[in-house]
């Protein structure tokens, strides 16, 4: 074999190895990335446990959160937030007719989110669907089941005397023989429904215990801090002038 023969064959053998080792590394490189993503999307998409103390005195619980749960708490609380029935009740200016209407609608609108979840989503009770059911039958059905049919046949029958043709919604609904323990029925709801959407932002975002418990903490108020009491020596040695003797 000449020297041009083997440097040939040494090039050539080269090139073959460099091409093997190139393969290798992409294939690795494939691998890496894919595996990768598999472990994100596991990362998002695998159930959370949260534990939640539940509104209207459903005592607390331990739900194991998918996406498609967390996705659904932020559409329902999105509904909360924008609707009169989670806002508190002004009495100067709030209709209870449309609060009433606001919360019956929410039982519409919350179906329709339910059932665009999973079969296997919406039997889970360990889930947000579970969990929505429950404060719908035990939490607001019970006020509407209540207030809204006593109250909405009133209304309509004042609505139609001539007497109160000149007068505001919120005036004539004060003659509601109920009016106070209605509208404490209302701030009630409201309470507790403004509860529910803060516990439905927290399942959104998939929140631990640790967080649960820091967005939950009640602000503590500052502390006034006393003067230093030098200071309050020194004002002492400096009284102001005393006034002259009159005349």
């Amino acid at each position: 074999m000449t020297c041009s023969t083997a440097l040939a064959w040494l090039l050539a053998s080269g090139r073959q190895m460099v091409g093997q080792f190139s393969g290798i590394s992409f294939t690795l490189g494939v691998v890496g990335t894919a595996f990768v993503l598999w472990w994100i999307f596991r990362r998002r998409t695998a159930a959370q446990s949260v534990s939640l103390g539940l509104p209207f005195g459903l005592g607390s619980a331990t739900f194991d959160l998918t996406s498609k749960d967390r996705i659904a708490a932020w559409k329902l609380h999105v509904q909360l937030v924008t609707r009169k029935a989670a806002l508190p009740f002004d009495q100067k200016n709030d209709v209870i007719a449309d609060v009433l209407a606001s919360l019956f609608e929410l039982f519409q609108v919350t179906r329709d989110l339910l059932l665009e979840m999973p079969p296997t989503n919406s039997s889970d009770k360990h889930g947000v669907a579970g969990l929505i059911v429950r404060v719908l039958n035990m939490g607001i059905r019970p006020t509407l089941t209540r207030w809204q049919a006593d109250y909405r046949r009133w209304w309509e029958a004042a609505l139609q005397r001539w007497a109160n043709a000149s007068r505001t919604p919120q005036e004539i609904q004060r003659d509601y023989p109920r009016y106070d323990e209605l509208v404490a029925s209302l701030g009630r709801m409201n309470i507790e429904l403004s509860k529910f959407s803060d516990q439905l932002t927290l399942i959104a975002a998939g929140a631990s215990p640790r967080k649960i418990a820091k967005a939950t903490a009640v602000p503590q108020a500052p502390v006034l801090t006393e003067p230093a009491a030098s200071s309050i020596e020194r004002a002492d040695e400096n009284p102001p002038p005393s006034e002259p003797n009159a005349a």
